[in-house]
């Protein structure tokens, strides 16, 4: 029986009236009647467009809020700027003006989604800016420019309001969000490391997938808040310089996780010993994971586990561990070591930053570059395109006075959750919006607004409206709702100079945005609607290239140090786009391809087994060339299909290495380090073979 708890009268009221959310939605609604009434003082053309624009570009974070509204501001000079240069050329053609602005709208939504932060909002406005100037202009050719000015200034004026309010009055600091998302994404790592160490059951605990599908998702979130927090001045420089360093070691925590929990696991599968010293290696690592004073010293704890691995490769030479338990436990040391060297960069990387006021450019520049989706990126563009010339055809075609809406609206919808995952379910929160404007729109312009006839009393009419909207602004789950809302409804009141209510006029407004909305939502659904499994597997098939790309280089002795970074990084972002979508929608093909955390610690141990130690392998006359070519085609075939196995030729080749390397290493110690990456490599690949045993005549 399913059992679920119904929130309780004073859970609703803290979720929707807590201390933070009623500042936003009163400093906000603050911030609105400040711009309308130096719009109305000012005599602007579309005081609608302040009002919008305080609500679209206010946040709860005060720096989040002054970083919007520059990027918002610099987005609307560049869709001005593009209308004024386009405009002489194709005014008498209104279907070749309708083509530019549609195309400009699909090439910055494309510019947008190469950039995953904050900073993405200029190209992306600057897109569906340019229609809301441009299509308007269409009917009425000379009042272009006016319209182009009017727009401008109305989004300075709005963003202006909107960032004095919220920096002035009652700022709210997003620092202490900053460092508590780093702090969590550590201690996320600690807890989840202790509980491999404490016990490994058999399937994996939903408990520790979570905790994993959250730490893919905290250098997105880490990179967004550092985006926005450099808004803050000089005062949050040091922490952005701080984050940014702990940013980069905490980013190897989950391969360094899951190659620690891959090893326990085959301890626990094939019954090996755990050696005394390294039980006591074990206890020690505890101890110090868990102890309450933190991190602290890490010298002791690393000699520790050095000291334990030499001691299992004395136990090999001496014959008393067998060669495939020594390298699996020295592999498990080894891992704990790389989290123990995380730990102590994170804790002790305020020491290493030490000019507070200096340029964090270069931090940013050595965060990891996202992963992109070059025919994800061009689907989405695509259907932006076909939405908002669709709308336009319709527009035209049909000579709709006030139908410039529809493909202002198409082009704002498209462009809105162009980067989301199924954005048919997005969009229909932003269609509910939608509709909930419309109908409270009406009630103000046949009701309410026709007895406003003083800018007082209009204010009186518009405050409880205004202070909901914020406080569903900021409630996460209505965000959306709220967003849509605030579009729609100062255009749809018609608020202007003379506060003369149009209901006509507001009603077949209306009709248009949600014509708009429905051509975008349709095309959207036709062609950009992907599942997250469909999303992840375009992101291991990459992943699969991009390692089969270094395992080419390698072979022909091209990657560098450098490179091997360059393929880590780019992996591990890979990773992190790839885990989330495994847990919300687990497609068999999926299921099958993993994580490509695997795919990491395979190209890691391929170049650390072969490019390091190169000489000394062409000294022995040790050939590689079988394992490349056969570990190639392997990668080859799984691209093609996901569900590939590795080949039993794969695994005569690496068994006949490691074999060689076996008999090699006992007699020359400078073999071992590449005969323990090369059973690495052979562990990601066959983790459920045991130590191969070939005959002399084999090798």
């Amino acid at each position: 029986m399913l059992h679920y708890t119904v929130p309780s009268g004073n859970n609703f009221v803290m979720q929707w009236f807590s201390k933070n959310a009623v500042l936003f939605s009163l400093k906000t609604c603050l911030a609105a009647f400040l711009a309308l009434y130096i719009a109305l003082e000012l005599n602007l053309d579309k005081p609608a467009w302040a009002l919008t624009t305080v609500y679209v570009s206010s946040q709860l974070y005060s720096a989040a809020t002054i970083s919007k509204s520059v990027f918002r501001l610099m987005g609307t000079l560049l869709g001005g700027i593009f209308i004024f240069l386009i405009y002489p050329e194709t005014v008498q053609s209104p279907i070749l003006f309708s083509l530019c602005v549609s195309l400009w709208v699909s090439v910055c939504l494309y510019l947008s989604l190469l950039d995953r932060t904050p900073k993405s909002y200029v190209f992306m406005l600057a897109g569906y800016s340019a229609a809301i100037m441009g299509f308007p202009g269409v009917t009425m050719p000379l009042s272009i420019t006016e319209t182009v000015i009017s727009r401008i200034e109305e989004i300075t004026l709005g963003v202006t309001c909107s960032s004095v309010v919220h920096r002035l009055l009652l700022p709210v600091s997003m620092r202490r969000l900053l460092e508590q998302s780093v702090s969590v994404w550590y201690q996320n790592g600690r807890q989840l490391c202790s509980d491999l160490l404490t016990g490994i059951p058999r399937d994996k605990s939903p408990e520790r997938e979570e905790i994993l599908i959250r730490m893919a998702q905290y250098p997105q979130q880490v990179e967004t808040l550092i985006t926005h927090c450099v808004y803050e001045g000089d005062a949050a420089r040091s922490l952005i310089r701080l984050i940014s360093v702990q940013y980069r070691h905490l980013s190897y925590l989950i391969p360094t996780l899951t190659a620690i929990e891959r090893r326990l696991q085959q301890l626990q599968q094939q019954q090996i010993h755990v050696p005394e010293s390294v039980a006591v290696a074990f206890q020690q690592f505890l101890l110090w994971l868990n102890a309450s004073e933190g991190v602290g010293d890490t010298s002791d704890i690393q000699s520790m586990l050095t000291a334990s691995q030499n001691a299992l490769k004395n136990a090999w030479r001496q014959e008393g561990l067998p060669v495939g338990d020594c390298l699996l436990l020295s592999g498990l040391l080894e891992r704990l070591a790389d989290f123990v060297r995380i730990a102590g960069a994170y804790q002790s990387v305020s020491d290493l930053v030490s000019d507070l006021s200096g340029d964090t450019r270069l931090a940013r520049k050595e965060r990891a570059r996202p992963h992109t989706d070059t025919g994800l990126l061009l689907l989405s563009a695509t259907t932006s395109l076909l939405a908002t010339l669709g709308a336009c055809l319709l527009w035209i075609g049909s000579g709709w006075l006030h139908g410039a809406t529809a493909p202002m609206m198409a082009a704002i919808l498209s462009s809105f959750f162009a980067g989301v995952d199924t954005p048919g379910n997005s969009m229909k929160l932003f269609i509910k919006g939608v509709v909930i404007s419309i109908i409270i729109s009406v009630i103000y312009v046949a009701v309410l607004i026709p007895q406003a006839i003083t800018f007082e009393a209009l204010i009186i009419c518009l405050t409880p409206g205004l202070i909901a909207l914020g406080l569903v602004i900021a409630n996460p789950a209505t965000n959306m709702i709220g967003l849509s809302a605030a579009v729609q409804l100062p255009g749809f009141i018609g608020l202007s100079h003379y506060l003369t209510p149009d209901l006509p006029g507001m009603l077949n407004t209306a009709i248009a945005s949600m014509t708009g909305v429905l051509f975008a939502v349709v095309i959207t659904a036709l062609i950009r609607n992907k599942r997250p499994s469909w999303i992840a597997r375009r992101a291991v098939r990459s992943g699969l290239r991009e390692l089969l790309r270094f395992v080419k280089e390698m072979e022909r002795n091209g990657a560098s140090l450098l490179r091997r970074q360059q393929f880590i990084t780019g992996m591990l972002e890979r990773v992190n786009v790839i885990l989330p979508r495994m847990r919300l929608d687990p497609h068999p093909d999926l299921l099958a391809a993993g994580n490509l955390v695997t795919e990491v610690w395979l190209g890691v141990n391929c170049y650390d087994y072969y490019a390091r130690h190169q000489q000394i392998l062409s000294n022995y006359r040790i050939d590689n060339g079988q394992m490349f070519h056969e570990l190639a085609r392997f990668l080859q075939q799984r691209m093609k299909s996901l569900k590939t196995m590795p080949h039993p030729d794969l695994l005569d080749a690496l068994d006949q290495l490691l074999v060689m390397l076996e008999n090699l290493a006992t007699a020359d110690d400078q073999l071992f380090t590449p005969l323990f990456h090369l059973y690495s490599l052979r562990l990601s690949l066959f983790p459920d073979n045991g130590w191969p045993r070939l005959k002399e005549q084999e090798y």
